[in-house]
């Protein structure tokens, strides 16, 4: 046996087990157990594609190899054989073994996706021209025998992480497709018809939802989102989370943070409308009432559906006076929660912003004879600020927060320490801080400003990278094989072969 052949002896069973790992490999970090089993079936189809597609060229090289026309080429020996009964049956039994096993593990898989074996709760996907409506189970009967009312959301399906639900999927008006590809799911929304489908997440996050179905002009649009959120952190295994709002969106209650629709260009994106501000930055668990205005022509409704309230305001028809719509709730945790308008398509337009959630905040003060460090400090309305404070003086110094807060005068001796706690409630361009008056420092509280970008999702599987990498070296080679063959055309010409 040659060497050669004893290294590709070798080689092959590595080869194989690699290429028998991959589905398995590729399909590890998926979402849910109906996305792995899809990516499981795409790459086991994928594996023998890539075997037949280097079979075959490693089959046309080697003809190429042996009866390319060259100076060296010589007749073969005896009568050529026009027919090879064993070369027919391979080339004809080989695809469709290849062809059946395909079918065997797609049919596995079928199953499997459309239908789970069991199911927790039934779940209505409600399709409509240009948004998505999700009605639970309604009311919850927790174990001690009480109920609670659960409301339908609007754009934002919420459910726990393991918990397996079924999706009764329709529409109201025309052909949808209800399309979460993280989650592994794609079923049509049709008139008059429910289609069943389901998702148990394995992981907790934000899954987009698209609609996969042209619906009109407004099909751009139809996004939405899957909330998936850990078990124990609500009492309900799905739904929107309980708000606080009061019902009327009457007279303001809290600190006012006053948002404007804008059928004009913003800062925060190039769309052609927008919401100002487009970044709100407030401090968390504080009390805030947003102070909404529509001074504009048409119909706009205020909605911040992914925060710990899930809000959505009433419509605001275009009035003259302008009379705004006051939304009071509660931060909650850190954390980014996107806002937008909830009137089809106006988001697409640019109508959207994010609200940052900071947590609390301290601050190391140094107290001089002559100065104070540092001497500004910057922090969002709502924000619990602590000062941490050092008289690192020869004397004895004051400290003290000036108007709007009025704090009472703490006496620090030199070398010593103390800490003033507030709540930044009110905002302020230019308040003092230090010993006042004389040695003093400038707070600013804001409410608006840059927001940090949220953290990028988990990478998988480089599906496209790989596939168009793939083809790229395909392309490569072929281009490189076919340059070698002209030139061996150009040789020949030059060199005829030699007649015998």
């Amino acid at each position: 046996m040659r060497p050669s052949t004893r290294r590709i002896l070798v080689a092959l069973p590595v080869i194989l087990a690699a290429l028998g790992l991959a589905p398995a490999v590729a399909a590890s970090d998926a979402a849910s157990p109906v996305q792995q089993r899809i990516l499981e079936l795409f790459f086991i189809i994928l594996v023998f594609a890539l075997i037949i597609g280097v079979l075959v060229h490693v089959i046309i090289l080697a003809a190429v190899q042996w009866y390319k026309d060259s100076p060296r080429w010589r007749a073969p020996k005896g009568h050529p054989r026009t027919h090879d009964r064993r070369l027919e049956l391979g080339w004809t039994v080989g695809p469709v073994l290849i062809l059946a096993a395909v079918v065997a593990v797609t049919w596995v898989a079928i199953p499997f996706v459309e239908r789970p074996a069991h199911y927790d709760y039934a779940i209505e996907v409600i399709g409509a021209q240009w948004a998505w409506r999700f009605h639970y189970p309604s009311p919850f009967v927790f174990p001690n025998g009480t109920n609670a009312t659960v409301p339908e959301s609007s754009g934002t399906m919420y459910i726990q992480q393991g918990v397996t639900f079924l999706l009764l999927v329709r529409s109201n008006d025309v052909n949808h497709a209800f399309y979460v590809p993280d989650l592994g799911i794609k079923i049509d929304a049709i008139p008059g018809r429910t289609n069943i489908f389901w998702v148990q997440a394995t992981r907790p996050g934000t899954y987009t939802v698209q609609c996969a179905e042209f619906c009109g002009l407004g099909h751009s649009q139809m996004h939405g989102e899957v909330v998936v959120f850990r078990p124990g952190t609500r009492a309900i295994p799905y739904g929107p989370p309980p708000s606080t709002v009061q019902s009327d969106f009457g007279s303001p209650k809290y600190t006012i943070v006053d948002i404007a629709f804008k059928e004009s260009p913003g800062s925060c994106n190039e769309g052609q409308w927008s919401i100002q501000p487009c970044a709100i930055t407030l401090g968390s668990n504080f009390n805030v009432t947003f102070r909404v205005w529509n001074n504009e022509s048409g119909t706009h409704l205020f909605e911040i559906a992914t925060t710990p309230t899930g809000i959505i305001g009433p419509a605001q028809e275009p009035k003259t006076p302008h009379e705004p719509v006051f939304i009071n709730f509660n931060t909650g945790p850190p954390g980014q929660y996107a806002f937008w308008c909830n009137i089809p398509g106006h988001r697409g337009l640019g109508m959207e912003g994010i609200l940052n959630v900071t947590g609390p905040r301290t601050e190391n003060v140094l107290l001089r004879d002559n100065s104070i460090s540092p001497s500004e400090i910057e922090a969002p309305l709502g924000t619990s600020l602590s000062f941490a404070i050092s008289n690192v003086g020869t004397r004895p110094h004051n400290f003290s927060v000036g108007p709007p807060y009025d704090t009472r005068t703490q006496a620090i001796p030199s070398g010593g320490n103390a800490t003033i706690t507030l709540v930044l409630n009110r905002t302020a361009s230019a308040a003092p801080y230090g010993d006042l008056p004389g040695i003093a420092g400038t707070l600013r509280v804001i409410t608006s400003g840059r927001v940090t970008p949220p953290p990028p999702p988990p990478a998988g599987f480089p599906v496209v990278e790989v596939t168009f990498g793939l083809a790229g070296l395909a392309a490569a080679a072929a281009i490189l094989f076919n340059f070698k063959l002209a030139r061996d055309v150009r040789r020949r010409q030059r060199l005829p072969p030699e007649e015998e």
